[in-house]
């Protein structure tokens, strides 16, 4: 009976192990983000009541290729400066890449938070006169009169 030794395997260093949790964590990121982008509205204008409704200004955001492009780069800033500080004293590889995941979920944060505030703020600024308010992002609106008569 003869048994061979198994070939010596590369252990896994833990810059590799960062990386590919920046990889699967930017993409459930950029995932989240396009949940937070797609939203729409659709406030009724002023004066319209339960009965009477005088229209609606409609809504619809999609999402931005502007914070794919930050989120992403976030992520290859983290990883390229990662790979250039190996080995160094002071911010090194590890710590490099956790501040490049930090700008991807900041990212994300800032997009969720957009989201509620915008979504709000539309209702709010029809209600008070604006039908089209300044957003963020790939918003378009429409407005619909019902039963308008020049």
């Amino acid at each position: 009976m003869t048994t061979t030794a198994a070939e010596p395997q590369g252990r896994e260093t833990l810059f590799t192990k960062d990386t590919r949790k920046l990889v699967w964590i930017t993409l459930l990121c950029l995932f989240l983000q396009v949940l937070g982008q797609n939203w729409s509205a659709g406030p009724l204008l002023p004066g319209s009541t339960a009965d009477v409704s005088l229209g609606s200004v409609e809504f619809q955001a999609r999402p931005w290729i502007g914070w794919v492009v930050l989120t992403i780069g976030f992520a290859v800033a983290g990883f390229v400066v990662g790979v250039a500080r190996r080995g160094a004293a002071r911010w090194d590889q590890d710590r490099v890449l956790a501040l490049g995941l930090a700008g991807v979920v900041g990212v994300t944060v800032l997009v969720w938070v957009l989201f509620i505030v915008q979504y709000e703020w539309v209702y709010w600024a029809v209600a008070h006169g604006n039908l089209h308010p300044f957003t963020i992002g790939d918003v378009s609106s429409s407005v619909e009169r019902a039963g308008y008569a020049p």
